[in-house]
């Protein structure tokens, strides 16, 4: 399965590369709200099978969130941000209690990103790289379709973040890895630390800028 996702990251960045062109000149300092949406995909424990003993089962999902980013001449940028994770969730039966039952993951992610955007013609894509944190809302639920009943929980963390992207005229392309570990025992019975590592691919596309 990982392979999978990676190569969907993979097919993603090249298909930014091929609209790149070679370095040039620096763009004007601006400041902007980037509007994002695209698929996120579940690494570690999220991924694992739930047969497993920390495995949550889930799918690849979708992201839906914006960015406030603020550029200098340097190409250097800082961008505080905000966006919604929810992944596919796993369905299955348990014979104790007898039940059907859905698990889902989601995350409320509040980022703080440092970016760097190489120089470029003017009119021509431009590369940047990303580095940052997080403070992720890890959220749990599992629904027992038989009785009606339901558990639901969320942990707090803080991440780490890294990702590459390519920015053409006000569209986008971003791959981001979020560094997520955690430990809590409000999930499964005697597991206290989790891995709900995770890759977004998105595009984006900038809010018109009149200042």
């Amino acid at each position: 399965m990982r392979r999978r996702l990676w190569l969907i990251a993979g097919a993603a960045i090249l298909a930014a590369a091929a609209l790149a062109g070679p370095p040039a000149a620096v763009a004007r300092p601006f400041t902007e709200i980037v509007l994002e949406g695209g698929a996120a995909l579940p690494l570690g424990d999220l991924g694992d099978d739930y047969t497993t003993p920390k495995g949550f089962g889930a799918g690849t999902g979708y992201a839906v969130g914006f960015r406030f980013r603020q550029q200098w001449i340097s190409g250097w940028a800082v961008s505080p941000s905000f966006h919604y994770v929810k992944f596919d969730k796993f369905t299955g039966h348990r014979s104790d209690p007898d039940t059907d039952f859905e698990t889902k993951t989601s995350l409320y992610r509040y980022g703080f990103d440092i970016e760097y955007h190489f120089p470029a013609r003017r009119g021509r894509p431009r590369w940047y790289v990303t580095f940052g944190g997080a403070f992720l809302r890890n959220k749990l639920r599992e629904d027992y379709i038989q009785d009606n009943s339901y558990f639901d929980d969320g942990v707090n963390s803080v991440a780490a973040t890294a990702g590459i992207g390519v920015r053409t005229g006000d569209f986008e392309i971003g791959v981001r890895y979020t560094l997520n570990r955690f430990e809590t025992l409000r999930f499964w019975p005697g597991v206290d630390s989790y891995d709900w590592d995770h890759l977004l691919v998105t595009v984006g596309v900038a809010l018109p800028r009149t200042y």
